[in-house]
């Protein structure tokens, strides 16, 4: 049964766990949650973080943003379910994947008799996702990769266009995901998700968690889940927002810029950088120092996420970079 169903109190935060089925020892996984029942009418909003089991930033984000409400639980409006760890076994193992090397975030919306992951995806859907209006989804970067703090939906909808109007200065890429992402099969029965990728995998790191916290707290503004005198609070108490002039708008697309040489690669920009086309976005050496290759930005655009190893081989996916911006 949805959690939204259960009848809470009203303005109190409740942290609790859900058992999902047991591992090989016969001991119960335990799915923590944290739920809040507005005292005012509104949205069923769930945050869900670690589908991706190594990604620990939402873990941490979630943490904090639930601290930073705990105290204003009265004032909100609507629902609000967050869920920090919901790959469980990744979570256990250190791991992006399930036990069976399987992506937890192409198997929704799961099957109640299913392997190990369809179950767990069900679970997640039953309880979570499926009596929710609205979703957010947080992830980070994977195979070395770091993200700076962005949205993804799919902005072809016009209630995803409406949602992302009221996000303002941050940025969007418009992106419908892939089949059995908890975003794309979640918008095939009219839920909403916006994905929230920052920062990298297996850490928590301070800048990230301040950024990832302003953003969700955006987002529950925009949704008229909390009042935006509480964003603006936090945000006089935060670091300046590097993206205090960028416009509201999204971009409509993206391209990951690849090694031509394999080498030693050394950047000369980093994620959150605007670049122009033609713009050297890094270099790479050879064993001796000696430069082999430049790297060349194609477009014009805003560096979404950049590769950290400086190992590279040809074809390594090195810059992502959105371009072809548009006003909302």
């Amino acid at each position: 049964m949805s959690v939204f169903l259960n009848q809470f109190p009203s303005g109190e935060w409740q942290k609790n766990f859900i058992p999902f089925e047991e591992d090989a020892s016969q001991r119960s996984w335990l799915m923590p949650y944290l739920f809040v029942h507005g005292k005012k009418p509104g949205h069923k909003i769930t945050i869900i973080a670690a589908i991706h089991g190594d990604e620990l930033n939402g873990v941490r984000i979630l943490h904090e943003l639930c601290a930073h409400l705990e105290t204003k639980a009265a004032e909100i409006s609507g629902s609000i379910c967050l869920v920090p760890v919901a790959n469980l076994m990744g979570y256990a193992n250190h791991s992006r994947y399930l036990p069976d090397r399987r992506d937890l975030n192409r198997m929704f919306p799961g099957l109640k008799d299913g392997s190990e992951g369809a179950r767990l995806a069900n679970f997640l859907w039953t309880h979570f996702i499926a009596q929710a209006d609205y979703i957010v989804d947080v992830h980070s970067g994977s195979y070395n990769r770091w993200n700076f703090p962005h949205i993804r939906g799919n902005m072809k909808d016009e209630a995803m266009r409406a949602w992302a109007r009221n996000v303002e200065r941050q940025i969007v890429l418009t992106s419908g995901g892939v089949a059995g992402s908890l975003r794309k099969e979640a918008g095939k029965i009219g839920k909403p998700v916006f994905l929230v990728e920052a920062g990298e995998t297996g850490r928590f790191e301070k800048n990230i968690l301040q950024m990832g916290l302003l953003l969700l707290l955006q987002i529950l503004v925009s949704l008229d889940a909390i009042d935006r005198s509480v964003y603006e609070a936090a945000t006089a108490a935060a670091l300046p927002s590097p993206l205090k002039d960028h416009p509201t708008g999204y971009y409509r697309k993206a391209v990951w810029q690849r090694a031509t040489h394999a080498g030693l690669f050394m950047p000369q920009v980093a994620p959150g950088d605007h670049v122009a086309a033609g713009q050297a976005l890094g270099f790479i050496t050879d064993l001796f120092g000696d430069k082999r290759a430049e790297i060349l930005s194609e477009q014009t655009g805003f560096v979404l996420g950049m590769h950290l190893h400086p190992q590279v081989v040809p074809g390594r996916a090195l810059f992502h970079v959105a371009y072809d911006f548009k006003d909302l």
